[in-house]
């Protein structure tokens, strides 16, 4: 009669096994990193994310297979000692069920997208708050430490006695393409390369990808945006060309300025949860004329496009843009102008205007520092918004006990004299 018994594991099985495990490790070297930005195909955010909900769908897979092919049978070993294996076993498919879902749930808990390498996956029905927020977190981050510091030791150390002290053909088991008898007993060497290639493809990432400051986190406030412009107003203070309003006499008295974008900054600074919250916008058209001994023949307006946002991450962009924060579909720009100026000492001023956005004005002073030599301006100055007075956030983001209602705008710009 012929023996039925399989020898191993299905070959689905076994090639499934050993991409999970590169994946999971390459989420390990994503995570060491994660607060990080950077340009490598996704940014870390939405890879980590991307991976995590396919790791989850590779285990039901996995577990599929495991109950349509049966599976080889266990060398003699002591009772605690298969008992023990069992248990990791089960243990590792409910973490790697749980681990992933707690990521989807937590991500949930905010008005940010969840992707799946560039298509939109679906929110969970869960309650959009901090504190539903702050408890898969936890969740999270205790099941990520369960499996890589106890979970993934405990399977390689039983693995290498199985090889090396048993001296049995559990490994061959899940080697894919091996017979269980390999010739050349050159059966640890396909395990051990691939954990290596993960090993250095992960450490090559971490290490190599160009990294930008500032860290992830959710959705950036659109007070932000509104500092950014109020900013920039003053900055471009040093900038374009009069009101067109002005008189030709006016105009003429009045330098006006360029801004140098390349050496220009436009940055905004936030929390979420105690977690800073770096980034900026690309695009504000300014028209400025601005004269230190001319302060009362000075003009200044700014128009920011609130969709170049950029705050390094994709999905952090997106919420910001929605009509949960900005709602750049409604109200695209932000407008800071000024006509009145105060001079404390030689180098600093201050801009007395208004900033519009989100359909609210409101008056803005803005403190700027000047410095004007051979026709080249070095402007900087600093302001926080308070970005519930302008109805930036809605829903649980109108709250302030995650995202505080204060966000500070910082502008470096660099301007020339205008010919």
């Amino acid at each position: 009669m012929t023996d039925l018994t399989p020898t191993s594991y299905n070959r689905y099985s076994r090639y499934i096994h050993w991409l999970m495990a590169f994946l999971i490790l390459f989420m390990v070297f994503l995570g060491w990193r994660f607060e990080d930005k950077d340009t490598f195909l996704l940014n870390r955010a939405n890879l980590h994310k991307s991976i995590g909900i396919l790791i989850l769908l590779l285990t039901f897979l996995r577990i599929g297979l495991r109950v349509a092919y049966k599976a080889p049978p266990e060398p003699p070993m002591p009772k605690w000692q298969a008992l023990a294996a069992k248990a990791l076993h089960l243990g590792f498919y409910l973490v790697m069920i749980a681990l992933p879902l707690s990521g989807w749930l937590m991500v949930s808990t905010s008005a940010r997208e969840v992707p799946f390498f560039g298509i939109a996956w679906p929110h969970l029905p869960v309650p959009q708050n901090h504190e539903t927020h702050e408890t898969f977190e936890t969740v999270h981050g205790l099941l990520a430490k369960l499996i890589f510091y106890v979970m993934i030791p405990l399977h390689v150390l039983a693995a290498l006695k199985h090889q090396f002290v048993d001296k049995d053909t559990v490994v061959e088991h899940m080697v894919p393409g091996l017979t269980p008898r390999p010739i050349l007993n050159y059966r640890w060497l396909l395990p051990i390369g691939v954990v290596g290639l993960a090993v250095a493809l992960g450490f090559g990432i971490y290490r190599g990808t160009p990294l930008n400051e500032g860290k992830e986190a959710p959705p950036p406030l659109p007070e932000a945006a509104a500092e950014s412009v109020s900013v920039e107003a003053p900055a471009s203070a040093v900038a374009s060309s009069a009101d067109a309003a002005s008189s030709a006499s006016s105009a003429a008295a009045v330098t006006n300025w360029i801004v140098d974008k390349s050496a220009t900054t436009i940055a905004f600074a936030t929390t979420f949860s105690g977690e800073a919250i770096n980034g900026g916008f690309s695009s504000y058209p300014a028209n400025i004329a601005f004269d230190p001994e001319q302060l009362d023949k000075s003009h200044v307006k700014v128009t920011i496009d609130l969709a170049s946002v950029n705050s390094g991450d994709g999905d952090r962009d997106g919420t910001l843009k929605s009509d949960a924060f900005f709602n750049v579909a409604a109200t695209p720009k932000a407008i800071y102008e000024a006509s009145s100026f105060t001079k404390t000492d030689a180098t600093h001023f201050v801009a007395k205007g208004r900033l519009t956005m989100h359909g609210t004005t409101k008056p803005l002073n803005l403190p700027f520092t000047l410095n004007i030599k051979s026709g080249v301006a070095i402007m900087s100055g600093t302001v926080d918004l308070d970005r519930t007075a302008f109805g930036v956030g809605t829903g649980d983001w109108a709250k302030t006990d995650s995202v505080p209602a204060k966000v500070t705008v910082k502008i470096n710009l660099k301007a020339k004299a205008s010919k």
